[in-house]
């Protein structure tokens, strides 16, 4: 069943009028709706996860642009009975987390180790201990990543703000403004969780799949049933590979010393890796490539 909405909130953004990339602030309005749905839905499961938050729009207003939200929302329900007002209380949480975190972040500019988060974390838990809907008081509190990627969400949708513009969180009670200083980005927040790093070298055959024909960006390699990126050591080989003394062709490999990183948490879990190409030993050529008089080449974006 679905509730009425019981909640509303607005999200703002300000700008000086007048300045180029208009679109800069439709973006930052997208992604921070889509931000704070995916932050309702991790906010709630430390009530329950089968309640599921869905976002309505009620408003657009001008002059600076203000999206008023609505929410509503879904359960299955089962014998687990809650009172009568559990979605208003629920509803209310979820209003008053999303500004726990916004206030949180107004001081400080980045995160450098997972313990600065452990006040927002109890902060959030004692919130949803206090709509007391639930008969065990077993309110869990989000987890430290998951946590920590809707904060990193929350900087990435900032992001295409500028000097002038601001943005903030407004409640019926409340006003929290975004902190355009603070960053934090997916591989900041890797390296908060790394307890150990273990390291091999060894020869690989890779097959292109997208080039960089100008800087030091990463390449990506289908190796596998995987699609990975590859930091590109080997300068001399890149140097003739952007010089165009050596050519890569769509379906091409390379053969290559590649140093690969496994890296684990606290609890000896993988939680990722990086593979960096040391040195070229060649490329191999697409068998498809023989039989057609003219092979077709990467885009001008270095795509297959």
């Amino acid at each position: 069943m679905i509730d009425q909405p019981q909640v509303d909130y607005c999200l703002e953004v300000n700008f000086e009028k007048g300045t180029e990339s208009p679109s800069r602030v439709f973006r930052t309005m997208h992604e921070m709706i889509d931000t704070f749905q995916l932050l309702d839905s991790h906010l709630i499961s430390s009530i329950d996860i089968r309640i599921e938050p869905v976002l309505l729009l009620e408003d657009i207003e001008s002059g600076s642009v203000k999206t008023w939200i609505s929410t509503k929302l879904k359960i299955v329900p089962d014998d687990a009975i809650y009172n009568l007002d559990w979605k208003k209380l629920v509803g209310s949480f979820l209003v008053k987390g999303k500004y726990r975190i916004v206030n949180f972040l107004e001081g400080t500019t980045s995160i450098t180790n997972v313990n600065q988060i452990k006040p927002l974390q109890d902060d959030l838990q004692k919130l949803a201990q206090e709509t007391q809907i639930r008969m065990l008081p077993d309110y869990k509190p989000i987890e430290p990543r998951l946590l920590l990627e809707d904060i990193s969400k929350i900087s990435s949708s900032l992001s295409y703000l500028t000097t002038g513009d601001g943005a903030s969180y407004i409640t019926n009670q409340d006003r929290a403004r975004f902190n355009l200083e603070f960053k934090l980005t997916p591989e900041s927040i890797e390296e908060l969780f790394i307890q150990e790093v273990l390291t091999h070298d060894d020869t690989l055959i890779m097959k292109v799949k997208k080039a960089d024909f100008l800087g030091d960006s990463m390449w990506e390699f289908r190796f596998g049933e995987r699609n990975i990126p590859v930091r590109i050591s080997d300068k001399e080989w890149l140097n003739k590979f952007q010089t165009n003394k050596v050519t890569i062709q769509a379906g091409d490999a390379i053969r290559g010393v590649v140093r690969v990183s496994h890296k684990y948490d606290a609890d000896h879990n993988l939680i990722g890796d990086n593979y960096d190409l040391l040195s070229v030993i060649e490329v191999i050529k697409s068998p498809q490539e023989g039989q057609a008089a003219h092979p077709p080449p990467l885009d001008n974006h270095g795509i297959l």
